[in-house]
């Protein structure tokens, strides 16, 4: 995977959680961390594509109610979209 396809993910996936946030539970990003554990400031990272998560904080925003398994769903449709198969290199 190349750098440009990470950074997609990367994007794809803030993108979900900012939505989540916003729409679903309708909160801050201060709040958000509160109830996630993981700080505003790595909330804002997360949302804006600048950091990849790590498997404990994806661990943490499952906690707190995201489903992890119906962004990632939505990742990869996104991904198929533009012609990006992750199972090949």
């Amino acid at each position: 995977m190349n750098k440009e396809q990470l950074q997609l993910i990367s994007d794809l996936f803030g993108h979900e959680i900012r939505m989540y946030r916003m729409i679903e539970k309708d909160v801050t990003q201060e709040r958000f961390a509160q109830d996630t554990g993981i700080g505003p400031e790595h909330i804002g990272e997360i949302e804006r594509g600048a950091k990849l998560v790590r498997i404990e904080t994806l661990l943490r925003l499952r906690k707190a109610g995201v489903n992890i398994n119906q962004i990632f769903d939505r990742i990869l449709k996104e991904l198929g979209e533009n012609g990006i198969d992750i199972g090949k290199e």
